[in-house]
């Protein structure tokens, strides 16, 4: 998405910005202020590798002062971020462990792993696009997608696919059914084969070949 074209239309009009960079830190190269944000927050387990339950919150400095924290702080109206870092008892292993997530990251290198996970995507995508009944919610283009992208089959319910695909292939994939989109994400990491990128793609044949189940109705 056009985040700082977003931010800057915003920002003229006195709005402040919350960016949800839950699937975008550690997916690709960028910088967060590069985003616009005044605010942005991301879970750390997606792209990160970090526990579940890890996240982080990041706040312009100017901003600060101005957010309310949730719990106490000795310093309430400070501008030093740590005084959101307040939340009571929680597991030092998880928090401890997002460091030695970081380390692997970085001598990965986002730049070799965002190409790992272009190819990946590019892979699976190429191996069905040209088949009738699937179609593609995502763009291929580059500066419009990276590792996800997502899927759906003339017929078949979004759910229904993703169940066949796991009870079929177990992959697991993330139905997405809201508004007009009725399709599945396809969301692989780093540590996915091509032999898993193959089994998926036989999954989305095999489904479009199939007959849609028939949908029970109340009576």
């Amino acid at each position: 998405m056009p985040a700082k074209a977003i931010a800057d239309m915003a920002h003229s009009k006195g709005c402040e910005v919350i960016v949800d960079g839950a699937h975008s830190f550690n997916h690709f190269d960028f910088k967060i202020p590069d985003t616009g944000a005044d605010y942005f927050a991301t879970s750390l387990h997606k792209w990160l590798g970090a526990p579940f339950g890890s996240g982080m919150l990041y706040i312009k400095k100017d901003k600060i002062k101005n957010i309310w924290p949730l719990l106490g702080d000795d310093k309430p109206e400070g501008d030093d971020i740590r005084r959101f870092e307040w939340l009571g008892t929680r597991s030092f292993a998880s928090e401890m462990a997002i460091g030695n997530a970081v380390d692997f990251m970085e001598g990965i290198g986002i730049q070799r792993k965002e190409a790992r996970l272009r190819y990946l995507k590019d892979y699976w995508m190429n191996k069905v696009k040209d088949i009738p009944k699937v179609k593609f919610s995502t763009s291929a283009l580059a500066k419009y997608s990276c590792a996800i992208a997502s899927f759906s089959i003339d017929g078949w319910d979004g759910g229904d696919v993703n169940q066949k695909l796991f009870d079929d292939k177990r992959i697991f994939t993330t139905p997405i059914v809201y508004e007009k989109l009725n399709c599945v994400r396809v969301s692989p990491n780093i540590y996915n084969s091509i032999w898993e990128m193959d089994r998926l793609v036989e999954g989305i044949q095999n489904i479009a070949k199939a007959t849609p189940p028939v949908k029970k109705t109340d009576k």
